[in-house]
């Protein structure tokens, strides 16, 4: 519905650049402006699908403390030069969950870094958590930072909702979306000026269940 009144408008503007005389003041000003917010919700359109829609999974039974490791790994250039403190704690011998590690990890990278964002250098705490529940694995990431107020909580995983000033909102709707495809839950707890807490919970992997 988008998309098709939007190809119009670039196919009008093509059309309009081959009619418009080139001595026409700021003509090319308004072409270029045009053409690039076009562009620009084009891709807002693309991203919205991407984060909304199911996500096709290669699922594999796999460790999901290497998971959270190789996450950790991709953020450990930004806690050194922030010197932000990482406490990491995973329990003995988690069990196996069925995970595309790719599309996971991207939901735990994201996580970690909106933490080491909201967090302030050299006084920052970032906390990762992994344990063992009765169905699920648990897994907590906390930080130290500004906060969330409760009613932007309640909008947080919303498209297009952000707190960041050049954020597009869509980091977080994309995180929910690869945690329900796994068929696991995300939830948030936060104070304004104490930190915010993630719980992600994901099913153990089960040989019986697989198979029916």
């Amino acid at each position: 519905e988008i998309r098709n009144p939007l190809t119009n408008i670039n196919l009008s503007l093509e059309q309009l650049k081959d009619e418009v005389q080139n001595e026409i003041e700021d003509a090319d000003l308004y072409f270029t402006i045009i053409e690039r917010n076009t562009e620009r919700i084009g891709t807002l359109i693309s991203d919205l699908l991407n984060s909304s829609k199911p996500k096709e999974l290669l699922l594999k039974e796999q460790s999901i403390e290497h998971v959270l490791n190789e996450a950790v790994e991709m953020v450990e250039d930004r806690l050194n030069l922030l010197k932000i403190q990482k406490e990491i704690q995973f329990e003995d011998n988690l069990p196996k969950v069925l995970l595309d590690s790719e599309q996971f990890k991207i939901a735990i990278l994201n996580l970690l870094i909106n933490a080491i964002e909201a967090m302030k250098p050299e006084k920052g705490i970032l906390k990762l958590k992994a344990f063992s529940g009765n169905e699920e694995i648990l897994i907590f990431i906390e930080d130290n930072g500004k906060g969330i107020s409760k009613e932007s909580i309640s909008s947080l995983f919303e498209p297009f909702f952000s707190q960041k000033k050049e954020g597009s909102g869509l980091g977080l709707t994309t995180v929910q979306n690869i945690i329900h495809s796994h068929q696991g839950k995300i939830d948030v707890d936060s104070e304004i000026g104490e930190g915010t807490k993630f719980t992600l919970s994901i099913p153990k992997y089960s040989r019986e269940k697989s198979t029916v």
